[in-house]
């Protein structure tokens, strides 16, 4: 039984294999492409009209001239929207501009040859020498505009030291910085 079983299943498949499946796919398509769109109840045609002109596929002819001169619109929108300062920043240079620079005395108690003084008021640039006042005291004024610094001391070229007597904040680079906000009794409070 099981050998007639197989001999049936064999012949059924040399059958099967030795015609070519029919291809439907050009009937199907043919019959879809003359389908009509239903209409949505309840739905305005100027909508229809609307997201069929969208919706359809088109092909779009451009000129290279004109999609450089587009490309580089958008970046420099974008160039001058990222350069912006933040509405918080504005204020607070709007009125840093107009204000006079106040005087901010720096002191150090440190055991070095030489001492400096950087900060986002210097692009991180060690500019200021600090004067030996006292052994191991290093003092320095520096004129700064009103807002928020963060600064450290560099000693001996080589130690960035945070202010002990300060605010600390992180550097983003595992080490520490001091923070001074310096606001003029003429600030309007936000």
């Amino acid at each position: 039984m099981n050998d007639e079983m197989d001999g049936v299943t064999s012949e059924t498949r040399a059958f099967l294999d030795s015609r070519p499946a029919p291809d439907l796919r050009a009937a199907v398509m043919g019959q879809i492409e003359r389908l009509e769109p239903l209409e949505r109840p309840g739905r305005p045609a100027l909508l229809d009209r609307l997201a069929s002109l969208l919706w359809a596929p088109r092909e779009v002819a451009i000129r290279p001239a004109f999609a450089l001169a587009g490309i580089g619109a958008v970046l420099v929108a974008l160039l001058i929207a990222s350069s912006g300062q933040r509405p918080a920043d504005f204020t607070s240079a709007a009125v840093s501009a107009t204000a006079p620079p106040m005087f901010v005395q720096f002191r150090l108690e440190a055991m070095a040859s030489r001492v400096q003084l950087a900060g986002s008021f210097t692009n991180w640039e060690p500019r200021y020498e600090l004067r030996q006042y006292a052994p191991d005291i290093w003092t320095i004024t520096v004129p700064l505009t009103q807002g928020v610094h963060d600064y450290a001391f560099v000693l001996d070229g080589q130690v960035w030291v945070p202010d002990p007597f300060a605010p600390q904040i992180g550097d983003g680079f595992g080490g520490t910085n001091s923070r001074l906000t310096l606001l003029s009794p003429d600030t309007p409070q936000l």
